[in-house]
């Protein structure tokens, strides 16, 4: 029943009289994962964006490659000696492993940023340091010093959703900005402030009030490791304050400073100038990430861009020794292939699917969601993917001119891509595509495994 009902639903999405779709690329593919059984074959080997779908392929790998109780660690360290009277002739470091949890309380027991210094400051103190000669130095040389990926759209850059992967992130390399409107329509808005604090950088606003209703319209300009980020566009008037969110330019600064701060409000007074170091970095407190099987949840539940890149420098990293977002690509690419995946007119770009350069075929991705079934990390990365309904789980890809579902409807594994339509009733479409797999039928499995 249920092979009869997926194809009845792609039927009515492919309509072929549906004048919607004549400019627009659409490719389909599903299988039944017990029998191997092709239920729906359109385009399948058709090569499109998947958008945030690509963090499914990410994912994946990661839970095989990494391990789902692997954990990200950061490490306090100093240089120089602490004399009896408690000050450290050196620097202090804060030594970055690549967790994208680190400053943010989004994943329990990941700590707020400021929850994380004051746990730094109290190790310190642990250690007897009253002052430091030296400086709080962000380090995240373990990784490419390159955030962002190359292909990302400039518009991106300087907003949340296009935070780059650091050795050394903080606060999921993101802050608040809050503004508050004029009274009158195309009127300057007024920046009240951000949250953290952005310290070193100069925020250039020309933002306006919008019309009442109109939600954000604001942008942020600027690239990585600039002192200057530009905002432009609206918000909304009605409303006594409106917030967007911004990508932290500098994020291994940004963490030295936050802890700087914690530190001197606490009276342990900091140099804050370099001293060349003189004698090997000694670790003495290590904060550790909620396993990775946690952080693939938030991956794929909340489309989460800064996670899964994180995770892609990682397993390149660990394959090839090389934090980079090149090396996580090719490492990730290998991995499937040597699941006698057939990657013929697939690149991988990148691990979130922000790239307009990341290309799969709906065949590829259903291959990568069958091979998942075989793996003893299953019942996470099943679990991880946002529920659609009774039974239904899928991870969607959504940007300009994108969008595309993968996921699971019982023993059905499927992909639908669609690109370049204009359809203003493409999202209708889809989600009354989803909804008639959702329909319960009398020879489904929607059982989901118990972890392992």
């Amino acid at each position: 029943m249920i092979a009869i009902k997926f194809l009845l639903a792609t039927l009515f999405f492919l309509n072929p009289e549906d004048p919607s779709l004549e400019t627009a690329s659409v490719s389909a593919y599903a299988i039944n994962t017990r029998t191997g059984k092709v239920i729906i074959d359109h385009n399948s080997r058709k090569s499109l964006m998947p958008g945030s779908c690509m963090k499914v392929v990410t994912t994946a790998a990661a839970l095989q490659l990494l391990g789902p109780d692997f954990q990200f660690q950061t490490d306090l360290e100093y240089d120089g000696k602490i004399d009896a009277d408690g000050i450290l002739h050196g620097n202090l470091y804060i030594h970055g492993g690549g967790d994208p949890c680190l400053g943010s309380e989004r994943i329990p027991p990941a700590l707020s940023w400021q929850a994380q210094t004051h746990a730094w400051v109290l190790a310190v103190e642990k250690l007897g340091i009253r002052k430091i000669q030296g400086e709080v130095i962000g380090d995240a040389a373990a990784w490419e010093k390159a955030l962002a990926v190359p292909s990302w759209n400039w518009e991106d850059l300087g907003n949340y959703y296009g935070a780059g992967a650091c050795a050394l992130s903080f606060h999921e390399n993101a802050y608040t900005l809050t503004f508050v409107p004029a009274s009158t329509v195309g009127a300057a808005a007024h920046l009240a402030g951000t949250e953290p604090p952005l310290w070193g950088v100069t925020l250039q606003t020309e933002v306006t009030t919008g019309p009442v209703g109109s939600g954000d319209q604001a942008c942020i300009y600027g690239s990585e490791y600039s002192p200057i980020q530009a905002i432009r566009g609206t918000i909304p008037a009605g409303v006594k304050q409106f917030s967007i969110r911004g990508a932290i330019p500098n994020p291994p600064d940004f963490c030295a400073r936050a802890l700087l701060k914690a530190l001197q409000d606490k009276g342990i007074a900091v140099q804050a100038k370099p001293l060349r170091p003189s004698s090997p970095r000694t670790a003495f407190h290590t904060t550790f990430s909620p396993p990775l099987k946690t952080i693939v949840h938030a991956v794929n539940q909340v489309s989460h861009n800064l996670y899964a890149e994180h995770l892609l420098k990682k397993i390149g990293e660990k394959v090839e020794l090389q934090g980079s977002t090149l090396a996580g690509a090719r490492a990730i690419t290998q991995f499937w292939q040597q699941k006698h995946i057939d990657l013929k007119g697939f690149n991988m770009a990148d691990g979130s699917g922000l790239s307009r350069k990341n290309m799969i075929t709906a065949q590829q991705l259903v291959a990568i969601l069958a091979e998942m079934k075989t793996s003893e990390s299953f019942s996470y990365f099943l679990q991880s993917l946002p529920k659609k309904g009774t039974h239904l789980f899928a991870k969607s890809g959504s940007m300009a001119f994108v969008k595309a579902y993968a996921g699971y409807a019982g023993d059905i594994a499927f992909a639908l891509l669609v690109n370049h339509s204009q359809d203003p009733d493409l999202v209708k479409k889809i989600d009354q595509f989803l909804s008639v797999l959702d329909q319960p039928s009398a020879d489904e499995n929607p059982a989901v495994p118990s972890k392992r």
